[in-house]
C-alpha cells in the first residue's frame, strides 16, 4: 500500500478500535480517512478483502468474547449496550456467526482455541494487504465528456438486481430507447463484496440525448421509478474488458480491485467524489428479455471509469 493510503486507514482503523461502542458512521470514517465517500467502502473492501461491516462485527466480537470468558455472570443485554448492538438478539446472532459459539456456549466453556483462531485474519490484515496480484491490465489516462442519464435505482439485496433490470429494460423498450443507440452505464455506489445486502447500491442507466430528454415528462419518470442524473466531465483511470474477463462478474471485480489496490498505489493520484461506473456494450435489440438481462449483467465488453483530479 502506498504511504499515503497507508496512513489514511490508519486513522480510520485507528478510529474503529476507539469507537467500537458507537455506531459505524461512513461519512465520518471518510473523512477521517480524508478520503472521497463514494470510494470508501470499495476502496477498503479491494485493500482488505473484508467488508466494514464484517471488521466492525469480528472486531465486536472478539471484545465481547473477552466479556463473556472473564465475567461470567456478565448479562448479554449489558454486553449489547457496550458495544452498542442493536439489541440482545442481534447481539447473539452477531457473536455467533462470527465466533462460531453462541455466547451462552461460550460463556459457559469458551473454546479458546477457536477464538484465537478467529483472530487470524486481524493478524494477518497488513500482509494480505501488501500483497500484489498477479493479473495486471491496461490502464489509459481518458477524459470523459459529461453525460445525462435516465437511471432505475437499485438499493438492497444483490440477489433481486435481475429483476431490477428487467423492469428497467422494459422502461427502454417503451420509451424507444433502444441498446443500439443508447449507451447502457451502470454507477457502482458500493460492491456486492464490500456491503451489507441491505445497503448494497447500484444505478442502471442509459445515456440520453437531448431530444430526447425533452420529451421525458417528470411525472412519467417519477411513476417509473426513473431518475435523471448526470455523469460528471473529468478525468478517468479506464480499463476496457473483453471476451471471458467481460462475461464473468469476477472478472470486473478482479479489474476493480486492481484499479484500486494496485493502479491507485502505484501512481498515487487522487479520487474525484464520484463512484465507478461501467459502460457496457451494444445489447442487441431482438435479445429476449432473458438474454437482455444476463447482457446486462456481464456484457461482452465492458469499459470501467474510475474518477480521478
Amino acid at each position: 500500500m502506498s504511504h499515503r493510503l497507508d496512513q489514511a486507514f490508519e486513522r480510520a482503523l485507528a478510529y474503529l478500535d476507539q469507537h467500537l461502542n458507537e455506531p459505524v458512521d461512513f461519512n465520518m470514517l471518510a473523512n477521517i480517512a480524508q478520503l472521497p465517500q463514494s470510494h470508501f467502502e470499495a476502496l477498503f473492501y479491494a485493500l482488505y478483502h473484508i467488508s466494514i461491516e464484517a471488521y466492525v462485527e469480528l472486531l465486536k466480537s472478539l471484545e465481547a468474547a473477552h466479556l463473556l470468558g472473564f465475567g461470567k455472570q456478565v448479562p448479554f443485554a449489558t454486553i449489547a449496550a457496550k458495544l452498542a448492538y442493536r439489541n440482545q438478539q442481534h447481539f447473539i446472532e452477531s457473536f455467533t456467526r462470527s465466533i462460531g459459539q453462541s455466547p451462552e456456549s461460550f460463556q459457559q466453556a469458551p473454546d479458546w482455541g477457536n477464538f484465537f483462531a478467529k483472530q487470524q485474519p486481524l493478524k494477518s490484515f497488513q500482509t494480505e494487504v501488501n500483497q500484489q496480484d498477479e493479473q495486471s491490465y491496461s490502464v489509459e489516462i481518458v477524459s470523459f465528456a459529461a453525460q445525462t442519464l435516465a437511471v432505475m435505482e437499485h438499493h438492497g439485496d444483490p440477489s433481486l438486481l435481475p429483476q431490477t433490470i428487467a423492469r428497467f429494460i422494459e422502461w427502454r423498450r417503451q420509451h424507444g430507447l433502444s441498446p443500439m443507440g443508447s449507451q447502457t452505464f451502470n454507477l457502482f455506489y458500493s460492491t456486492s463484496e464490500s456491503a451489507a445486502k441491505a445497503q448494497y447500491r447500484i444505478d442502471i442507466g442509459v445515456s440520453l440525448a437531448n431530444e430526447t430528454l425533452t420529451s421525458l415528462e417528470p411525472v412519467a419518470l417519477e411513476s417509473s421509478q426513473i431518475k435523471l442524473k448526470s455523469i460528471p466531465q473529468g478525468r478517468c483511470a479506464m480499463i476496457r474488458l473483453s471476451g471471458e474477463q467481460a462475461v464473468n462478474d469476477s472478472g470486473l471485480g478482479a479489474a476493480i480491485d486492481y484499479l484500486y489496490r494496485n493502479w491507485l498505489n502505484l501512481n498515487d493520484v487522487s479520487l474525484r467524489n464520484f463512484p465507478l461506473f461501467v459502460q457496457r456494450d451494444v445489447i442487441a435489440d431482438k435479445m429476449t428479455e432473458e438474454q437482455q438481462a444476463k447482457s446486462l449483467a456481464g456484457s461482452p465488453q465492458l469499459l470501467i471509469f474510475l474518477p480521478i483530479v
